[in-house]
């Protein structure tokens, strides 16, 4: 909008009219039409299976399902009518429904955070491909096409978003954001009134019980997932109706060759002096590197530097990796030194995770077996894999490394999850006690495995080894009492009482299959096994008059 103003100068005469240009700045909103309308309501009631199914389930069988239901929404949502789809985000997408999985199948924390990591990053890939033809290829690319539409789409346009869907053209769109906005400023309004009604009359109270069970916890799950249905929402219009932005010519040249040798070099260095060390463990020649009056043991040299070098491995690959990228290349490679430096890295790399590896497996047979042990070793696969591919790499840069990772990432959590390290770190631990590779079993680490620890405490108590049965009865009787499954353990100074809860079932949202089964071989166990119970009744009994009369 254009504006003349008259112009005077000092004397008054009167000069040429300036004319000032207003701007609005106001966003350009999205066209919303009826199908996008018909889907944001879709993808905010997912949202709420998501929250109620998925987050407050507990991340076990309802998240597995949410998960899914949430990608087949956006996935509906963004496919083109004609789209081609690509093979590596078409596997992406496979291999999420996959990684999606082993929250029904395992109760290990480090596993599901992973898995759920994992996810997020292998439909992130999925959703560009099918919703932008032309996204960026490379290494550096699939990074810029998981957080760009996030950090530069999503959060930035969620206010362009909502005021597109309930401000649009069409008055049906006008209509549904008037309604969405007066039944979210009803929320606050009924988690004050409804308690009132319920602590006014026990008929209207018996009712909201039985309908809604906790009502304000049911609205904050409500409203958890409208919050998260603002930002699926945000994300779909974005991908599907934002124009791509132009990039800016990249002036980068990259870095000397030079200094990245020279870097590199000092770095080999020091790893030729650490090869030159290990020396010492197999020629007498070289045994002055070793401490005076040191003694080989297995347990001594499997105990120490595993973690360490798993460090090492991942600063590693950061190294070559930055290398490859930053350095500067001719006809797409990088100089012939810096890719046998790299290359040198790398062996050594791969050198000392078969190391660990075999340290590793060296502890376990003489100490048996954890969640860490079995997790990092996984995670040591995991960067073998990769190095193998950033080594060729080097030498045919076709190869994509950040692909090969995403893969073998998604391979290596579908094998814990669905194979459930926890049973078989408990398994091992059971059956190597039981033949005699271990002279004793930890039945403390047995217990901290949770739902897949319980059928082999169970086993355990039944061991001829009174000490292993009786401190494995003790667990089950903290277990009981506790009341975490089908059955309870009270007790009192009067005594004690087993409850069955036979109206505890594991719904859809809250269904795991460890969880399952320790309650049903615990079920079955106490059945036939109760006097138990009462020898570890008195014995705390016993145990609690000690400490209040030591003398």
């Amino acid at each position: 909008m254009n504006e003349n103003i008259e112009n005077v100068d000092e004397s008054g005469a009167e000069q040429a009219p300036v004319t000032f240009t207003q701007y609005d700045f106001q966003p350009k909103l999205f066209e919303i039409s009826k199908k996008d309308t018909v889907f944001a309501v879709i993808l905010a009631a997912v949202s709420v299976i998501f929250s109620v199914l998925g987050i407050w389930g507990g991340f076990k069988g309802g998240f597995t399902i949410s998960l899914i239901l949430l990608l087949a929404s956006v996935t509906a949502y963004l496919l083109p009518a004609k789209g081609k789809i690509k093979p590596f985000p078409f596997l992406c997408m496979l291999l999420s429904v996959g990684v999606s999985i082993p929250f029904t199948f395992t109760s290990s924390g480090a596993v599901r955070f992973w898995s759920f990591v994992s996810v997020g990053i292998l439909d992130l890939v999925w959703f560009v491909s099918i919703a932008d033809d032309s996204a960026e290829k490379g290494d550096l690319g699939i990074f810029k096409n998981i957080f760009s539409p996030v950090f530069e789409g999503a959060i930035p346009n969620l206010p362009v978003s909502l005021r597109s869907l309930f401000s649009g053209r069409e008055k049906g769109n006008k209509n549904f954001g008037k309604a969405i906005l007066g039944i979210v400023l009803s929320l606050p309004v009924l988690i004050v009134v409804v308690p009132l009604l319920m602590s006014s009359d026990e008929a209207f109270s018996g009712m909201i019980e039985m309908l809604f069970g906790n009502l304000i916890l049911t609205l904050v799950k409500l409203g958890l997932g409208l919050i998260i249905s603002v930002f699926v929402i945000s994300y779909c219009f974005t991908l599907k109706k934002e124009e791509p932005k132009e990039d800016l010519n990249n002036t980068f040249k990259g870095i000397e060759n030079t200094v990245l040798v020279s870097f590199l070099s000092v770095i080999s260095l020091c790893y030729l002096a650490y090869l030159f060390s290990q020396l010492a463990y197999f020629f007498s020649a070289f045994s002055g590197f070793l401490p005076e009056n040191y003694k080989f043991t297995v347990s001594a040299y499997a105990r120490r530097g595993f973690f360490e070098m798993t460090v090492i491995a991942a600063i590693n690959f950061g190294l070559i990796f930055l290398s490859l990228l930053i350095s500067r290349k001719k006809e797409g490679k990088s100089c012939i030194s810096l890719r046998i430096i790299c290359t040198f890295i790398g062996i050594f790399t791969l050198i000392i995770i078969a190391t660990a590896l075999s340290k590793m497996f060296l502890y376990i047979s003489s100490f048996g077996m954890t969640r860490l042990r079995i997790q990092t070793s996984a995670f040591m696969v995991f960067l073998a894999v990769v190095f193998i591919s950033l080594i060729i790499r080097l030498y045919l840069p076709k190869v994509r490394v950040i692909r090969t990772a995403f893969v073998t990432s998604a391979v290596v959590l579908i094998a814990l999850g669905v194979g459930n390290v926890n049973s078989i770190v408990a398994d091992y631990n059971y059956k190597a006690y039981k033949n005699g590779t271990l002279e004793s079993v930890d039945i403390d680490a047995i217990y901290d495995l949770g739902h897949e620890g319980v059928p082999y405490l169970i086993k355990l108590a039944q061991d001829e080894n009174s000490l292993v049965s009786d401190e494995s009865h003790e667990y089950l009787y903290g277990i009981l009492t506790d009341g975490g499954y089908d059955m309870k353990v009270t007790t009192d100074s009067d005594g004690y009482s087993v409850t069955y809860k036979k109206n505890r079932n594991m719904g859809l949202a809250d269904f795991s299959i460890p969880e399952y089964r320790a309650n049903k071989a615990l079920t079955e166990y106490v059945k036939k096994n109760s006097d138990f119970i009462g020898e570890q009744w008195e014995r705390k009994e016993q145990s609690d008059y000690d400490r209040v009369y030591p003398y």
